[in-house]
Protein backbone atom coordinates (compact mmCIF):
# COMPACT_ATOMS: atom_id res chain seq x y z
CA UNK A 1 0.00 0.00 0.00
CA UNK A 2 1.14 3.47 -1.03
CA UNK A 3 1.91 6.02 1.51
CA UNK A 4 -1.41 8.13 2.93
CA UNK A 5 -1.07 11.69 2.00
CA UNK A 6 -2.90 13.82 5.71
CA UNK A 7 -3.93 16.96 4.97
CA UNK A 8 -3.81 19.15 8.15
CA UNK A 9 -4.92 22.45 8.98
CA UNK A 10 -3.61 25.27 11.53
CA UNK A 11 -0.66 22.87 10.59
CA UNK A 12 1.18 26.04 12.32
CA UNK A 13 -0.45 25.81 15.73
CA UNK A 14 -0.07 23.50 18.34
CA UNK A 15 -2.09 20.55 17.55
CA UNK A 16 -1.43 20.09 13.63
CA UNK A 17 2.56 20.44 15.06
CA UNK A 18 1.62 18.12 17.71
CA UNK A 19 -0.03 15.58 15.20
CA UNK A 20 3.43 16.40 12.31
CA UNK A 21 6.09 15.59 14.92
CA UNK A 22 3.35 12.11 16.32
CA UNK A 23 3.09 10.96 12.79
CA UNK A 24 7.40 11.39 11.97
CA UNK A 25 9.02 8.83 10.32
CA UNK A 26 10.50 5.68 12.26
CA UNK A 27 12.53 2.38 11.87
CA UNK A 28 9.37 0.56 12.98
CA UNK A 29 7.15 2.51 10.41
CA UNK A 30 5.32 -0.03 7.30
CA UNK A 31 4.47 0.68 4.04
CA UNK A 32 0.94 0.34 4.98
CA UNK A 33 1.78 2.62 7.93
CA UNK A 34 3.32 5.54 6.43
CA UNK A 35 2.11 8.76 6.22
CA UNK A 36 3.46 11.82 4.39
CA UNK A 37 2.03 15.59 5.21
CA UNK A 38 0.56 18.39 3.62
CA UNK A 39 0.54 21.18 6.15
CA UNK A 40 -1.93 23.72 5.14
CA UNK A 41 -0.94 27.73 5.59
CA UNK A 42 -2.17 30.79 4.73
CA UNK A 43 1.59 32.00 4.33
CA UNK A 44 4.22 29.78 2.97
CA UNK A 45 7.34 31.59 3.67
CA UNK A 46 6.07 32.30 7.19
CA UNK A 47 8.94 31.29 9.74
CA UNK A 48 7.02 28.87 10.89
CA UNK A 49 5.95 26.84 7.94
CA UNK A 50 9.59 27.16 6.83
CA UNK A 51 10.42 25.45 9.67
CA UNK A 52 7.63 23.13 9.06
CA UNK A 53 9.23 22.72 5.75
CA UNK A 54 12.54 21.18 7.18
CA UNK A 55 10.46 17.69 8.17
CA UNK A 56 11.38 15.55 5.68
CA UNK A 57 7.62 13.78 6.14
CA UNK A 58 5.96 17.25 5.21
CA UNK A 59 5.26 19.47 2.65
CA UNK A 60 4.10 23.22 3.22
CA UNK A 61 1.44 24.03 0.77
CA UNK A 62 -0.76 27.44 0.74
CA UNK A 63 -4.44 27.80 1.45
CA UNK A 64 -7.03 30.32 3.14
CA UNK A 65 -9.77 28.77 5.05
CA UNK A 66 -12.21 31.24 4.60
CA UNK A 67 -11.37 31.09 0.78
CA UNK A 68 -12.62 27.53 -0.23
CA UNK A 69 -11.62 27.82 -3.89
CA UNK A 70 -7.67 28.12 -2.67
CA UNK A 71 -8.35 24.98 -0.48
CA UNK A 72 -10.06 22.72 -3.32
CA UNK A 73 -7.01 23.84 -5.15
CA UNK A 74 -5.23 22.24 -2.58
CA UNK A 75 -7.29 18.77 -2.85
CA UNK A 76 -6.94 18.89 -7.00
CA UNK A 77 -3.25 19.36 -6.51
CA UNK A 78 -2.82 16.20 -4.60
CA UNK A 79 -4.56 14.10 -6.85
CA UNK A 80 -1.86 14.54 -9.21
CA UNK A 81 1.25 13.24 -6.67
CA UNK A 82 2.14 10.01 -6.39
CA UNK A 83 0.41 9.48 -3.06
CA UNK A 84 -2.93 9.74 -5.63
CA UNK A 85 -4.91 12.10 -3.77
CA UNK A 86 -5.47 13.35 0.28
CA UNK A 87 -6.24 10.46 2.28
CA UNK A 88 -6.76 11.94 5.48
CA UNK A 89 -7.79 15.41 6.77
CA UNK A 90 -6.72 16.73 10.55
CA UNK A 91 -9.44 20.00 10.86
CA UNK A 92 -8.08 22.15 13.71
CA UNK A 93 -9.64 25.42 13.30
CA UNK A 94 -8.47 28.86 15.17
CA UNK A 95 -9.88 29.87 17.99
CA UNK A 96 -11.76 33.40 17.91
CA UNK A 97 -11.48 34.36 21.27
CA UNK A 98 -13.72 34.28 24.34
CA UNK A 99 -16.64 35.98 23.51
CA UNK A 100 -15.72 36.25 19.38
CA UNK A 101 -18.39 35.42 17.05
CA UNK A 102 -17.48 32.18 15.56
CA UNK A 103 -19.41 32.52 12.32
CA UNK A 104 -16.16 31.69 10.17
CA UNK A 105 -15.14 28.73 12.53
CA UNK A 106 -18.11 27.13 11.24
CA UNK A 107 -18.29 27.96 7.91
CA UNK A 108 -14.52 26.58 7.76
CA UNK A 109 -15.23 23.64 9.08
CA UNK A 110 -18.00 22.78 7.21
CA UNK A 111 -16.51 23.56 3.67
CA UNK A 112 -13.37 21.15 4.68
CA UNK A 113 -15.69 18.67 5.44
CA UNK A 114 -17.73 18.72 2.50
CA UNK A 115 -14.61 18.94 0.48
CA UNK A 116 -13.22 15.96 1.96
CA UNK A 117 -16.96 13.57 1.10
CA UNK A 118 -16.26 15.04 -2.55
CA UNK A 119 -12.74 14.01 -2.49
CA UNK A 120 -13.16 10.78 -1.27
CA UNK A 121 -11.34 11.01 1.82
CA UNK A 122 -10.86 7.83 3.92
CA UNK A 123 -10.69 9.15 7.63
CA UNK A 124 -11.72 12.74 8.46
CA UNK A 125 -10.73 14.06 11.94
CA UNK A 126 -11.91 16.66 13.77
CA UNK A 127 -10.54 18.60 16.75
CA UNK A 128 -13.40 20.06 18.34
CA UNK A 129 -14.00 20.41 22.26
CA UNK A 130 -14.83 18.80 25.36
CA UNK A 131 -18.38 20.40 27.02
CA UNK A 132 -19.51 17.55 29.21
CA UNK A 133 -21.54 15.15 27.28
CA UNK A 134 -24.21 17.21 24.00
CA UNK A 135 -27.57 17.38 26.31
CA UNK A 136 -26.69 21.42 27.28
CA UNK A 137 -25.29 21.58 23.12
CA UNK A 138 -28.18 23.90 22.47
CA UNK A 139 -27.98 26.45 24.64
CA UNK A 140 -24.05 27.02 23.51
CA UNK A 141 -23.22 29.75 22.34
CA UNK A 142 -20.33 31.65 19.92
CA UNK A 143 -17.03 29.14 19.51
CA UNK A 144 -18.99 25.93 21.23
CA UNK A 145 -22.42 26.58 19.22
CA UNK A 146 -19.54 26.56 16.28
CA UNK A 147 -17.95 23.47 17.40
CA UNK A 148 -21.13 21.66 18.01
CA UNK A 149 -22.68 22.73 14.32
CA UNK A 150 -19.19 21.33 12.29
CA UNK A 151 -19.69 18.20 14.04
CA UNK A 152 -23.35 17.67 13.10
CA UNK A 153 -22.75 19.01 9.61
CA UNK A 154 -19.79 15.92 9.87
CA UNK A 155 -22.14 13.39 11.16
CA UNK A 156 -24.80 14.06 8.28
CA UNK A 157 -22.09 13.42 6.01
CA UNK A 158 -21.08 10.43 7.15
CA UNK A 159 -24.52 8.75 5.69
CA UNK A 160 -23.39 9.97 2.85
CA UNK A 161 -20.01 8.06 2.96
CA UNK A 162 -17.91 10.14 4.61
CA UNK A 163 -15.66 8.34 7.30
CA UNK A 164 -15.13 11.04 10.50
CA UNK A 165 -14.12 10.76 13.49
CA UNK A 166 -14.38 13.72 16.34
CA UNK A 167 -11.93 14.76 19.38
CA UNK A 168 -12.95 16.47 22.06
CA UNK A 169 -10.17 17.39 24.13
CA UNK A 170 -9.89 19.15 27.83
CA UNK A 171 -8.44 22.09 29.04
CA UNK A 172 -4.98 22.61 27.69
CA UNK A 173 -2.09 22.00 29.93
CA UNK A 174 -0.16 24.43 28.00
CA UNK A 175 -3.00 27.61 29.23
CA UNK A 176 -0.70 27.36 32.22
CA UNK A 177 2.60 28.42 31.00
CA UNK A 178 3.93 31.95 31.39
CA UNK A 179 2.36 35.54 32.54
CA UNK A 180 -1.30 34.67 31.33
CA UNK A 181 -1.23 31.39 33.09
CA UNK A 182 -0.14 32.64 36.37
CA UNK A 183 -3.17 34.99 35.64
CA UNK A 184 -5.21 31.81 34.75
CA UNK A 185 -4.48 29.60 37.62
CA UNK A 186 -5.43 32.68 40.13
CA UNK A 187 -8.70 32.99 37.75
CA UNK A 188 -9.47 29.23 38.67
CA UNK A 189 -8.40 29.00 42.38
CA UNK A 190 -10.59 32.24 42.55
CA UNK A 191 -13.45 30.90 40.58
CA UNK A 192 -13.81 27.26 40.82
CA UNK A 193 -15.42 25.30 43.83
CA UNK A 194 -12.28 23.14 46.08
CA UNK A 195 -14.15 19.61 44.57
CA UNK A 196 -14.37 20.81 41.18
CA UNK A 197 -12.05 18.69 38.58
CA UNK A 198 -10.93 20.35 35.56
CA UNK A 199 -10.28 18.09 32.59
CA UNK A 200 -6.63 18.61 31.47
CA UNK A 201 -4.85 17.42 28.41
CA UNK A 202 -1.52 18.21 27.20
CA UNK A 203 -1.31 19.35 23.12
CA UNK A 204 1.11 16.89 22.34
CA UNK A 205 -1.12 14.49 23.66
CA UNK A 206 -4.16 15.62 21.13
CA UNK A 207 -1.58 14.69 18.39
CA UNK A 208 -0.64 11.01 19.30
CA UNK A 209 -4.63 10.61 19.91
CA UNK A 210 -5.27 12.09 16.41
CA UNK A 211 -2.29 9.59 14.70
CA UNK A 212 -4.00 6.60 16.66
CA UNK A 213 -7.36 6.95 14.70
CA UNK A 214 -5.20 7.34 11.25
CA UNK A 215 -3.17 4.36 12.37
CA UNK A 216 -6.71 2.79 12.04
CA UNK A 217 -9.51 4.68 10.91
CA UNK A 218 -11.42 2.16 10.80
CA UNK A 219 -11.75 1.49 14.68
CA UNK A 220 -12.84 4.91 15.73
CA UNK A 221 -15.17 5.52 12.62
CA UNK A 222 -18.00 7.31 13.44
CA UNK A 223 -17.05 7.75 17.34
CA UNK A 224 -16.38 10.45 19.49
CA UNK A 225 -13.02 10.63 21.61
CA UNK A 226 -13.04 12.66 24.55
CA UNK A 227 -9.11 13.45 25.06
CA UNK A 228 -8.31 13.30 28.89
CA UNK A 229 -4.99 12.85 30.38
CA UNK A 230 -5.78 13.92 33.68
CA UNK A 231 -8.47 15.29 36.16
CA UNK A 232 -7.60 17.47 38.59
CA UNK A 233 -8.89 20.00 41.19
CA UNK A 234 -7.26 23.50 41.84
CA UNK A 235 -5.45 21.87 44.80
CA UNK A 236 -4.50 18.56 43.07
CA UNK A 237 -3.16 20.50 40.58
CA UNK A 238 -0.73 22.71 42.59
CA UNK A 239 0.05 19.27 44.94
CA UNK A 240 1.37 17.93 41.61
CA UNK A 241 2.88 20.37 40.35
CA UNK A 242 5.11 20.87 43.10
CA UNK A 243 6.12 17.39 43.30
CA UNK A 244 7.21 17.50 39.76
CA UNK A 245 9.14 21.03 39.72
CA UNK A 246 10.08 21.52 43.53
CA UNK A 247 8.29 25.39 43.74
CA UNK A 248 4.46 26.25 43.63
CA UNK A 249 2.40 26.98 40.05
CA UNK A 250 2.72 30.54 39.33
CA UNK A 251 -0.04 32.35 40.09
CA UNK A 252 -1.25 35.99 40.73
CA UNK A 253 -3.25 36.62 44.39
CA UNK A 254 -6.37 35.10 44.87
CA UNK A 255 -7.98 38.62 45.29
CA UNK A 256 -6.85 39.34 41.60
CA UNK A 257 -8.55 36.79 40.20
CA UNK A 258 -11.69 37.35 42.22
CA UNK A 259 -11.45 40.81 40.67
CA UNK A 260 -10.74 39.81 36.90
CA UNK A 261 -14.04 37.34 37.20
CA UNK A 262 -16.05 40.30 38.69
CA UNK A 263 -14.94 42.72 35.10
CA UNK A 264 -14.90 40.19 32.68
CA UNK A 265 -18.26 38.21 32.11
CA UNK A 266 -16.10 36.25 29.62
CA UNK A 267 -14.38 34.90 32.45
CA UNK A 268 -17.63 34.49 34.46
CA UNK A 269 -19.32 32.26 31.50
CA UNK A 270 -15.73 30.19 31.30
CA UNK A 271 -16.16 29.48 35.21
CA UNK A 272 -19.64 28.64 35.19
CA UNK A 273 -18.91 26.15 31.73
CA UNK A 274 -16.29 24.74 34.00
CA UNK A 275 -18.30 23.39 36.81
CA UNK A 276 -21.46 22.57 34.78
CA UNK A 277 -18.62 20.37 32.59
CA UNK A 278 -17.47 18.54 36.12
CA UNK A 279 -20.69 17.76 37.27
CA UNK A 280 -21.80 16.44 33.68
CA UNK A 281 -18.80 13.98 34.11
CA UNK A 282 -19.28 12.64 37.76
CA UNK A 283 -22.81 12.06 36.80
CA UNK A 284 -23.12 8.23 37.06
CA UNK A 285 -26.24 8.08 34.07
CA UNK A 286 -23.57 10.08 31.92
CA UNK A 287 -21.98 6.62 30.74
CA UNK A 288 -21.11 7.66 27.41
CA UNK A 289 -18.73 10.40 28.33
CA UNK A 290 -16.50 7.75 30.28
CA UNK A 291 -16.64 5.53 26.98
CA UNK A 292 -15.67 7.95 25.04
CA UNK A 293 -12.61 8.99 27.58
CA UNK A 294 -11.68 5.08 27.44
CA UNK A 295 -11.92 4.87 23.67
CA UNK A 296 -9.21 7.97 23.25
CA UNK A 297 -7.01 6.02 26.06
CA UNK A 298 -7.02 3.10 24.02
CA UNK A 299 -5.94 4.89 20.50
CA UNK A 300 -3.16 6.67 22.70
CA UNK A 301 -2.16 4.47 25.87
CA UNK A 302 0.53 6.82 27.15
CA UNK A 303 -1.56 10.16 28.16
CA UNK A 304 -0.16 12.54 29.98
CA UNK A 305 -0.62 13.40 33.65
CA UNK A 306 -0.24 17.06 34.88
CA UNK A 307 2.73 16.32 36.94
CA UNK A 308 4.32 14.21 34.27
CA UNK A 309 3.39 17.53 32.24
CA UNK A 310 5.04 20.20 34.21
CA UNK A 311 8.08 17.62 35.14
CA UNK A 312 8.35 17.67 31.50
CA UNK A 313 8.46 21.76 31.11
CA UNK A 314 10.72 21.55 33.97
CA UNK A 315 13.41 19.77 32.06
CA UNK A 316 12.99 21.62 28.81
CA UNK A 317 13.42 24.95 30.04
CA UNK A 318 10.04 25.56 29.32
CA UNK A 319 8.40 26.55 32.55
CA UNK A 320 7.30 30.53 31.94
CA UNK A 321 7.42 30.54 28.75
CA UNK A 322 3.99 31.05 26.22
CA UNK A 323 3.55 32.38 22.73
CA UNK A 324 2.37 35.79 22.65
CA UNK A 325 -1.17 36.20 22.64
CA UNK A 326 -1.65 32.28 21.74
CA UNK A 327 -5.55 31.15 21.55
CA UNK A 328 -5.92 35.29 21.70
CA UNK A 329 -5.35 35.82 25.03
CA UNK A 330 -3.80 39.09 26.39
CA UNK A 331 -3.58 40.98 29.62
CA UNK A 332 -5.38 44.08 27.98
CA UNK A 333 -8.25 41.88 27.32
CA UNK A 334 -8.30 40.56 30.55
CA UNK A 335 -8.10 43.75 32.25
CA UNK A 336 -10.92 45.55 30.00
CA UNK A 337 -13.20 42.42 30.10
CA UNK A 338 -12.21 41.96 26.64
CA UNK A 339 -11.09 37.95 26.23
Amino acid sequence: MSTKLILITGATGKQGRALISALRPTADDTQANSFHILALTRTADSPAATELSQEKHVDVVEGNLDDGQSVRKVFDDAKKRKEGGVWGVFCVLAFPGLGVNADGEEKQGKMLADLALEFGVSSFVFSSAERGGESYDDRLTLDRLAKVRIERHIRALGSKGLRWTILRPGWFMENFEGTIGSITVGVLKAGLKPTTTVQLIAVDDIGHVAAGVFRAPESYASKVLVVVGDMCTTKQMEEAYRTATGRSMPSIPKFLGRLIISINGHTQHLIQDLERVHLARIDPENEEIAMQTAAAKEAYPGLTSFGTWAAQRKLKGKEAKREKNWNQVSMGRLLTGKL
